[in-house]
């Protein structure tokens, strides 16, 4: 049953251990496997084993913007789905375009956020709300000249487990282009690694010419 739209704990960053282990129920999920690509900080720590040592807000979910109806049949299958949650119910979304959902799933905010290609163009698309960051917004991030190739792939983490997730190229782009102080640690992680400083380059020249729209937002 879904929750109740009016009812939704306080939200505290998490240990690493449970932020992977939620991250890991949606990428490993029936139906979602395959279909959904963990983003962000956790991407280094969950796809080579490690401990990030840190405590993580949420947990960053790409999904195709065609697969969104999917993500929600499978919260609503797990007892997850909240309506007060879901861009799809804000208040200043009229026309009822699609930003995504979050969800609280083991104690962890995850955030499924649609994404959907206009030839070269990324269209990633995210809704802020009043239940977790205090306003309503729906907002469209467009990253202009990338190929999907550089940004998503299937990986095959130390224990054989295959699931999808962001290039280490794209999260480390994506953490230089925003520029906080967080996210150092996770970047120094890439930087352990290693990755392609060819892919790197296209996609750090396309996360560049980033823009962001607020496409509209609450009262």
């Amino acid at each position: 049953m879904a929750k109740s739209a009016n009812t939704f704990p306080s939200i505290s960053p998490v240990p690493f251990p449970q932020a992977r282990a939620a991250a890991l129920r949606v990428l490993t999920a029936p139906g979602l496997a395959g279909r959904v690509y963990l983003q962000g900080g956790l991407v280094p720590w969950v796809a080579f084993g490690r401990d990030s040592g840190r405590p993580h807000g949420d947990v960053d979910v790409s999904v195709r913007l065609v697969d969104m109806p999917t993500v929600r049949a499978w919260l609503a299958s797990e007892g997850l789905y909240n309506s007060a949650l879901d861009s799809l119910n804000l208040g200043c979304n009229e026309s009822r375009g699609d930003f995504g959902v979050h969800a609280l799933i083991d104690g962890v905010l995850v955030s499924f956020c649609p994404f959907r290609f206009e030839g070269c163009n990324l269209r990633q698309r995210n809704a802020a709300l009043a239940a977790t960051d205090g306003f309503d917004a729906l907002l469209e991030a467009v990253v202009p000249g990338v190929a999907e190739r550089d940004l998503f792939e299937m990986r095959v983490l130390p224990d054989g487990t295959v699931v999808g997730c962001a290039t280490l190229e794209s999260v480390r782009a994506a953490k230089v282009a925003s520029g906080r102080d967080k996210d150092a640690h996770d970047v120094a992680e890439i930087d352990r690694i290693g990755c392609d400083p060819a892919r790197y380059a296209r996609v750090a020249a396309a996360y560049a010419a980033m823009r962001i729209e607020c496409v509209t937002h609450g009262e």
